[in-house]
C-alpha cells in the first residue's frame, strides 16, 4: 500500500491553494514564537531524562506536556509505581539502542493498559529528546489501526484523487520519516517557512485544529464559539500552551 502523501498523485492547484492558504493563516512570526516554545520543551525533557534521579512531580509535569494523554495522566501516577516509571523512562533515555528497541522495551516495562497511549508517550518524549533523529509520532498525528490524524486529513488537500481505500498501512518509523522529510520538501517548494526540527509539529498542529474547529463548526454553529482560536488549539496540542505563561514571566 503506497504512503499517504510520498509517492502519491497530488493535484498541483490544490497543492499550490493548500499552501497558499497555511501561509496566510501562518505568519513567521507565530512560525518562531512555536520554535522558541518547542526548543524549551525539548530542554524540559532532557533535563528530565537524564539528570540521573528520578523525581515524581516532573514525571507529572512531563506527563502534562502530552496533549494526548492528559486524562489518562492521574490514573498512571496513581497505579504506575515508582520503579517501573523511573525505569521505564530510562529506558528512553538509552539512545545507544535504536528508537525500536526503546520504544518496545517502553511499551513492555510501562505497566498500563491502553497501548496507543503507552506508545503516545513514548513517542513524544523520544522526539522531544532527540528532535533532531525522531520525528512527531503520536496519535493524533496518524493512528494505524484505524488510519485517522492530521496527516490523512491533509493529504485530502492535497490529492484529490482518493480512490476509496482506506489510509491504514503498517508504518515503521523510517516510513514515517519519510513522510515528514516529504512534508518538508513540499514546504520548501511552496514558500513556507517550515525548519526543521519542529516546522513539520507546528504545520501538523495547525492541520489538526483547523479539522477540530471545522468539526465542531459542522456539528453545531454556537458550540464552535466555546472552541479555542487555531493558535491556542496548536499550543494544546504541542503541549507548550503553560510555557509560553512561563517564558514571558
Amino acid at each position: 500500500m503506497p504512503y499517504i502523501l510520498k509517492n502519491n498523485k497530488i493535484d498541483k492547484r490544490y497543492e499550490e491553494k493548500f499552501f497558499e492558504i497555511v501561509r496566510e493563516n501562518l505568519p513567521d512570526e507565530k512560525i518562531e514564537l512555536f520554535n522558541y516554545l518547542l526548543k524549551i520543551k525539548t530542554d524540559i525533557i532532557c533535563e528530565f531524562l537524564t539528570n540521573g534521579k528520578f523525581e515524581k512531580e516532573k514525571a507529572d509535569k512531563i506527563l502534562s506536556m502530552i496533549f494526548s494523554i492528559r486524562r489518562h495522566k492521574e490514573k498512571i501516577l496513581n497505579n504506575v509505581n515508582d520503579e517501573i516509571l523511573k525505569n521505564s523512562f530510562a529506558i528512553l533515555a538509552d539512545n545507544k539502542k535504536s528508537v525500536e528497541i526503546r520504544i518496545g522495551r517502553f511499551l513492555e516495562l510501562f505497566s498500563y493498559d491502553e497501548i496507543i497511549v503507552k506508545r503516545d508517550i513514548a513517542l513524544e518524549i523520544l522526539h522531544f529528546y532527540e528532535p533532531e533523529k525522531i520525528v512527531l509520532w503520536t496519535s493524533w498525528v496518524y493512528r494505524q489501526d484505524n488510519g485517522t490524524g492530521c496527516l490523512p486529513y491533509m493529504a485530502d488537500f492535497l490529492k484529490r484523487t482518493w480512490d476509496g481505500n482506506p489510509y491504514i498501512m503498517p508504518f515503521s518509523i523510517r516510513e514515517m520519516n519519510d513522510e515528514i522529510d516529504y512534508l518538508y520538501e513540499l514546504s520548501i517548494k511552496n514558500g513556507l517557512n517550515l525548519k526543521r526540527p519542529y516546522g513539520a509539529d507546528i504545520l501538523l498542529s495547525y492541520m489538526y485544529s483547523d479539522y477540530v474547529y471545522k468539526m465542531v463548526y459542522a456539528e453545531s454553529k454556537s458550540l464552535s464559539v466555546g472552541v479555542p482560536d487555531g493558535f491556542t488549539l496548536m499550543k494544546k496540542l504541542l503541549g507548550i500552551e503553560k510555557l509560553e505563561t512561563a517564558a514571558i514571566s
